[in-house]
């Protein structure tokens, strides 16, 4: 797929030549358009480079407090299944 998408984002238009469906590049440009004006309404910055910015930290931090919460589960499962294992062994003697 390689047509072009052109989605709006803070007002500025943006011509897209996406490798995926237009619905996900739209929920895509959707959400950084949300997130810059929430900063936007929430602070007295007006440089759209600043905003864009803010935008990226915020959505990376997500990113990776999403990471660290899947890491934590993934080993807690670990940690249960290894318990669950050990426990098995036990009762069934081997």
């Amino acid at each position: 797929m390689s047509d072009f998408i052109e989605v709006r984002i803070h007002g500025q238009l943006f011509r897209l030549r996406a490798g995926t469906e237009e619905a996900y590049v739209r929920s895509l440009a959707a959400y950084v358009d949300d997130v810059m004006k929430t900063i936007s309404r929430q602070s007295n910055t007006v440089s759209t480079e600043r905003l864009a910015i803010m935008a990226a930290l915020n959505v990376t931090d997500t990113l990776f407090q999403q990471q660290r919460r899947a890491e934590g589960d993934t080993k807690a499962v670990h940690e249960r299944i290894t318990r669950l294992v050990t426990l098995s062994d036990r009762l069934l003697g081997d």
